[in-house]
């Protein structure tokens, strides 16, 4: 087993995470491959949508369905082990033996459909956010490993997987003296054989509402009773915790090693440094996928972040499923319990601070009641945090927001943008937003286009609301929305989002920016009136095209803009940094 591939799905957190799955397989000895010719396949999949739940399924299937590889010994006897192999059909002495990949589906879909997930054929582990992927992942790698060197019976195929008693009592190590019990024929043939599906060896996820914050979990190590109060260290100072009620253990994604090395094909560099939800907006399915809170104590997210700007990462992006929750027991307001210095200030100020040659820091996605005057205060004041900022919006009437389960109002958020806008200079500010939730009327969309109107976001993520199951929105069948009146929708929330976007750009004609240098898309490479040009993102995120065809993705280059068009900003370079 030398090699590996990560098919990533969804957010930048999946992204992130399969950085961390990466470092934990490169730490076996393994290195990475095209996906049809790793030995272990992972998908890392997304299920916040029907759609992205389709296409996790597509994906795996896709991977099992890769050419299986060639041995990598033949038939007789292997040189550097002496160990007898045999062919894939113990009946068939004529064919060779071939090893079949072993492909472990990780993530939210495999969280949310374990039991479809593993009755794939070709699936060989599901592993969801409620066990402890790093521990199961490094004991599956552990078994296979054996597996490949153990001398098996004329009966036995290597590249079959053994039945889960057997597992259990497989060495860490197998040498010439193991013994190992003999598999019964039909046991191991008939119900195992290679395509075998993972149900049969697939324990399923239970979930948990253990809360960690701060890497400090809140049960098992204390005896609580409802309403009790704790002390809890967060990592930057004591903060009353309240502890519903003792629960299990659970680690998810978060014991996955953290990051030192540059992450693949990323300018800018993830950093998680929070996971959980338990706000349940009803369209979401999230919280029950990823219970769990967790933050990541300040220390531990300087020491990686200061390795990944080491590893040549110019800019940080602070990721985690709801952001605003960092260094909190709760994402719901009404129940945290806010220090007097503000979680999150406290973690960007000690990364401005303490990381060496950090050039731009950058937050994911804010709300309403994240985004707080003393936030700002911190924000403001380090001029690495850069001038752009995701707040995502959903929707402008205060009906649909009650109705989504969102912590804000419409005057919330439009006092949120001012205040942005007050505190920086020309910030960009970008969003999402939902077209056609049940019930939205007309009116209503007529509210959310007045609020972008106010803001004037340079880029909108409009998209589709589609039932997701098991939450509260899939249940109001009555109140859906008709395709083409949702399509209607989000092509004039890509009109609106258009017009601002090149009115924005605008302001900074003849002004220099600084970028840092991206790898051309596919689509650019193919674009003649792109050839000889190379771009990047300047701090405020939007894309700059400039005359080069020398810099190295990475690289920091002062570019002075002279041409926007509707959808591209163009300059010429004046200087630039390897």
């Amino acid at each position: 087993m030398k090699t590996f591939s990560i098919t990533t799905l969804g957010c930048r957190v999946n992204h992130y995470e399969s950085e961390q799955l990466a470092t934990l397989l490169r730490s076996r000895g393994l290195e990475e491959a095209p996906a049809d010719r790793a030995d272990v396949r992972i998908v890392h999949t997304c299920s916040v949508t029907i759609q992205a739940a389709s296409k996790s399924r597509q994906s795996v299937r896709r991977n099992t369905r890769l050419n299986v590889l060639p041995s990598n010994v033949s038939q007789g006897k292997s040189a550097e082990s002496s160990i007898e192999t045999f062919p894939i059909d113990p009946y068939d002495t004529g064919r060779e033996k071939v090893d079949r990949a072993r492909v472990v589906v990780t993530g939210c879909w495999a969280t949310s459909h374990p039991s479809e997930a593993a009755s794939l054929p070709g699936v060989d582990a599901v592993l969801g956010h409620h066990q402890d992927v790093d521990k199961e992942l490094t004991r599956l790698l552990t078994q296979w490993e054996a597996e490949e060197k153990f001398a098996p019976s004329p009966h036995l195929n290597l590249g079959v997987q053994l039945p889960v008693v057997m597992q259990a009592n497989l060495p860490a190590k197998i040498n010439a003296e193991s013994v190992l019990p003999k598999p019964d024929f039909d046991e191991v043939w008939m119900t195992q054989k290679a395509g075998t599906r993972a149900a049969l060896i697939t324990i399923h996820n239970v979930p948990s509402s253990t809360k960690e914050v701060n890497g400090k979990l809140e049960a098992d190590e204390n005896s609580c009773e409802e309403g009790n109060e704790v002390e809890g260290s967060t990592g930057y100072q004591p903060v009353k915790l309240r502890i519903k009620s003792k629960a299990a253990t659970s680690s998810g994604m978060v014991t996955l090693p953290q990051l030192g090395t540059r992450q693949t094909g990323h300018q800018r560099a993830f950093l998680k440094v929070q996971d959980g939800c338990d706000a349940h907006c009803t369209y979401c399915i999230i919280p029950q996928l990823r219970p769990t809170l967790w933050s990541k104590p300040i220390d531990e997210a300087v020491n990686e972040a200061t390795r990944l700007v080491n590893a040549g990462h110019i800019e940080l992006v602070l990721t985690g499923i709801f952001l605003g929750a960092y260094g909190q027991p709760t994402a719901l307001r009404r129940r945290q319990q806010i220090p007097t210095a503000q979680p999150l200030g406290e973690l960007v100020d000690a990364l401005c601070t303490q990381v060496p040659n950090l050039g731009r820091l950058r937050l994911s996605s804010l709300e309403p009641g994240d985004l707080t005057d003393e936030l700002i205060t911190v924000l403001k004041k380090h001029p690495q945090v850069v001038p752009h900022f995701h707040l995502p919006l959903q929707s402008g009437s205060d009906a649909l927001l009650r109705k989504m389960n969102r912590q804000y109002t419409r005057e919330d958020f439009l006092q949120m943008a001012n205040q942005v806008k007050s505190a920086f200079d020309r910030p960009a500010i970008t969003t999402d937003i939902i077209c056609g939730f049940p019930g939205e009327t007309a009116e209503e969309f007529e509210r959310t286009l007045e609020v972008v109107n106010q803001v004037g976001f340079i880029h909108i993520h409009a998209f589709s609301y589609s039932p997701r199951p098991k939450t509260a929105a899939a249940r109001w069948t009555k109140d859906q929305i008709h395709g083409p009146i949702v399509n209607q929708r989000i092509n004039r929330l890509q009109e609106l989002s258009a017009a601002y976007s090149a009115e924005f750009r605008r302001q900074f004609l003849g002004e220099i920016v600084e970028v840092l240098v991206e790898r051309p898309s596919t689509e650019e490479r193919e674009m003649q009136t792109l050839a000889g040009y190379q771009h990047g993102r300047c701090e405020r995120y939007f894309a700059v095209h400039f005359e080069s065809s020398s810099l190295a993705p990475g690289a920091r280059a002062k570019v002075r803009i002279d041409r926007v068009t509707t959808t591209r900003t163009f300059g010429t370079l004046m200087e630039a940094k390897p």
